[in-house]
């Protein structure tokens, strides 16, 4: 069995004196695949927190039309 080890930085403080980006620096040092993943686990947790099928899930789509009006 293997267990990952994680480091977590935990601040506290008042909201307001809080950095806007506290963790930029730390996505922007990660992969592509790495921000993939954890962007995925996060969309299989907003559909378990619903109660959502995961087999369900789609991108949205939407369809638009731009037209020249003529003068």
């Amino acid at each position: 069995m293997s267990v990952e080890k994680q480091n977590i930085t935990v601040w506290y403080g008042r909201l307001e004196d809080a950095e806007v980006f506290p963790d930029l620096q730390y996505w922007q040092g990660q992969s592509d695949a790495a921000k993939f993943t954890a962007a995925w686990d996060m969309v299989v947790e907003a559909h378990a927190l619903k109660g959502e099928d995961l087999s369900e899930s789609r991108l949205q789509r939407s369809v638009a039309s731009f037209q020249r009006r003529e003068r």
